[in-house]
């Protein structure tokens, strides 16, 4: 059995509850999502609802396999406190990268996420956005998606300095990192074997007729990817250099409540300051950050790292 579907099922009979619905088992195995299944799966759906949520449904007197809500909205805790605090953030963004309309949602749903969205502007003001001025072609995202799920080879057309180039690629995911959306592929080149590619530069798609398997290692890469300038190759993590920062005391707090790469870690100094640890897969990865906070932060090593950064600056004050 699909966890994934079992999910979509049971949030399914979540939002009939929490509307006020009658659930009729007889019924559902008619409906789409159900069509096929057993009476057995249907209750084990029910199920996990239970096991979750006691005292949320229970038998309708006199209508055979028929469950309703014990109250009218039974699960509003889990909707509106979880789920819906979550789905606000996402459709917020989603919202100002004009990818909202891709979202496959029945205009009830639109209208309940809107409504809440409009809510949530009166407490929180959403800044992140992409620095791009993408507007998203539902098309094209819609055919990624499937190569995506199919592991479908495909032809790009990308743009590169003004000039259109073609390349084979394997779609592994669309990525969100550092403000901007991202095609993160498998390559098949004499050096490389993974490449990005920014949405907003891929100006057309073309099918072909193969399939590919999917790299775990690669997969693995992806998740864990700090910035765009994160680079692959075989056995990754045994290349990971380790990078040594020093944040002045003064400025150690900001530090200490905010990871800037997921592979930070602190250690706090006698004197106040903080030793931070970073493992990137090349140097370009930290430079902006370190250049950031001069003159509040120091390279303690690599040495290589702390020679970039003394030459940049060198350079910028001669100008």
């Amino acid at each position: 059995m699909s966890t994934t579907n079992q999910t979509a099922r049971v949030l399914e009979l979540i939002k009939r509850f929490n509307n006020g619905q009658k659930i009729s088992i007889e019924a559902l195995s008619n409906e789409n999502l159900w069509f096929g299944k057993s009476e057995k799966t249907i209750r084990r759906d029910l199920d996990v609802i239970k096991e979750y949520f006691p005292d949320s449904y229970e038998l309708v007197k006199g209508e055979k396999g028929c469950y309703k809500a014990i109250t009218k909205n039974a699960f509003d805790n889990f909707i509106n406190a979880e789920f819906m605090s979550l789905m606000v953030q996402m459709f917020n963004l989603a919202n100002k990268s004009d990818l909202f309309s891709n979202f496959d949602l029945d205009e009830n749903d639109k209208k309940i996420l809107e409504s809440k969205i409009k809510d949530s502007k009166k407490c929180y003001e959403f800044k992140t956005k992409p620095f791009e001025n993408f507007r998203s072609d539902s098309i094209l995202l819609k055919e990624l998606e499937n190569k995506i799920k199919h592991q479908k080879y495909i032809n790009i057309e990308y743009e590169i300095n003004g000039k259109i180039n073609k390349f084979e690629v394997k779609p592994y995911k669309i990525i969100f990192i550092n403000e901007n959306f991202y095609l993160a592929c498998g390559i098949e080149h004499e050096k490389l074997e993974f490449a990005l590619y920014r949405l907003s530069k891929i100006k057309s798609i073309e099918d072909t007729s193969k399939t590919y398997h999917k790299n775990q290692e690669i997969e693995d890469f992806i998740k864990d990817m700090q910035t765009p300038f994160s680079i692959y190759r075989r056995d990754y993590k045994k290349y990971l250099i380790n990078v040594v920062l020093e944040v002045d005391k003064s400025k150690a707090y900001y530090f200490e409540n905010k990871k800037y790469l997921k592979s930070q870690e602190e250690k706090k100094q006698d004197d106040g300051s903080l030793l931070l640890t970073f493992k990137v897969t090349q140097e370009m990865e930290i430079e902006e950050l370190v250049k950031r906070w001069i003159p509040f932060v120091k390279v303690i090593e690599p040495k290589s790292l702390k020679e970039k950064i003394d030459s940049d600056l060198k350079k910028y004050l001669s100008l």
